[in-house]
C-alpha cells in the first residue's frame, strides 16, 4: 500500500531524550483523539510528519473552501523529561491489512528518524461501560512492568481479557512484539449513549492519568469547556428521551383482578 512520510524539519538526534510515541486513532467517542489534541496544544508540540496512506477512507475533508485529503500527523515536543512524539489522524485504516501495514511502517519510520531511541508506545481509546460511577482506565500492554507501573495510579485496572479493535490497539501491540519499543494500550471507560458522539470526560481522564505519569505540566481549562458542553448534551438528549415516555392511565379498580400481571 502507498505511505508517504513529509518531514517537516531535522531531528536533532544528540539532543533526543527517551521518547514516547502518544497514540489517539479516532474511535469510540473520539475519546483518545481530544485526550491527545488537549495534550499536544498545551505542550506547543510542532508538526514534525504528515502522513499520506491509501488505505484511509476515501474522504476529502473541506473547510472554508479548501479541499484535503486524509491524513495522519505527528507532532513533536522537547521536554525535559521524556520527549514526546504525538500521532493523530482523520481516520483509521479502512481494512485489517491496511492496519497491520501502517503499524509496520510506522514502527520502522519511527525507529530509522530516532535511531531506534523510542522508549514507548502508549495508545489510547474507549471502552463502553454501562457504570461510570468511577470512570476506570483499563490498562494492557506487551510489558508487564510498564502495565503495572500503570496500575499504582488511581482509578486505573488491568484488562484482564476482551480485545482492543483497530489500530489503537494493533499498533502499540506491533511494536511491543516485534522488538521497537514496549507497547501498552489504555481503554477509558464511557457512556453507551448512542446519540453522543463525542465524551470529553472520559478523555480528561486519559489526560489527568497521563499528566501525573509522564509529569506533563498543563492545565484542564479547554477540556473543561467540552465536558461542560457535553453534560449540557446529555441533559437535553435525557430531557428529550423522557418526554415521550408516557405515565401508564390510571386502572380501574377490579376485585377480581390485579394491576400486577
Amino acid at each position: 500500500m502507498y505511505i508517504n512520510f513529509q518531514k517537516e524539519f531535522e531531528l536533532d538526534l544528540d539532543e533526543l531524550h527517551d521518547p514516547i510515541i502518544l497514540i489517539g486513532w479516532p474511535g469510540i467517542g473520539l475519546v483518545g483523539k481530544i485526550a491527545l489534541t488537549a495534550i499536544r496544544d498545551s505542550i506547543d508540540a510542532k508538526l514534525f510528519l504528515t502522513i499520506q496512506y491509501s488505505d484511509f477512507p476515501p474522504k476529502s475533508s473541506v473547510e472554508n473552501g479548501k479541499l484535503e485529503i486524509p491524513t495522519a500527523k505527528v507532532h513533536y515536543a522537547k521536554r525535559e523529561s521524556q520527549d514526546l512524539f504525538i500521532l493523530t489522524a482523520d481516520y483509521q485504516p479502512k481494512s485489517s491489512e491496511g492496519v497491520f501495514e501502517f503499524s509496520r511502517k510506522f514502527c520502522e519510520k519511527l525507529d530509522e528518524l530516532t535511531t531506534g531511541k523510542i522508549k514507548m508506545y502508549i495508545s489510547m481509546g474507549a471502552m463502553v461501560s454501562e457504570d461510570n460511577e468511577q470512570s476506570l482506565i483499563h490498562i494492557s500492554g506487551t510489558d508487564e512492568n510498564i502495565v503495572n507501573s500503570f496500575l499504582e495510579f488511581e482509578n486505573t485496572k488491568i484488562m484482564e481479557k476482551g480485545v482492543v479493535a483497530g489500530a489503537n490497539g494493533i499498533l502499540p501491540a506491533w511494536a511491543g512484539n516485534n522488538g521497537y519499543a514496549p507497547g501498552i494500550c489504555l481503554l477509558s471507560e464511557t457512556m453507551p449513549l448512542q446519540m453522543i458522539n463525542l465524551d470529553p470526560n472520559a478523555s480528561k481522564n486519559l489526560v489527568a492519568l497521563l499528566k501525573k505519569y509522564l509529569n506533563i505540566d498543563m492545565d484542564y481549562s479547554e477540556l473543561d469547556k467540552k465536558v461542560e458542553e457535553m453534560e449540557d448534551m446529555i441533559d437535553k438528549f435525557k430531557q428529550k428521551q423522557n418526554s415521550f415516555i408516557k405515565p401508564p392511565s390510571p386502572q380501574k379498580k377490579d376485585k377480581s383482578d390485579s394491576y400486577f400481571r
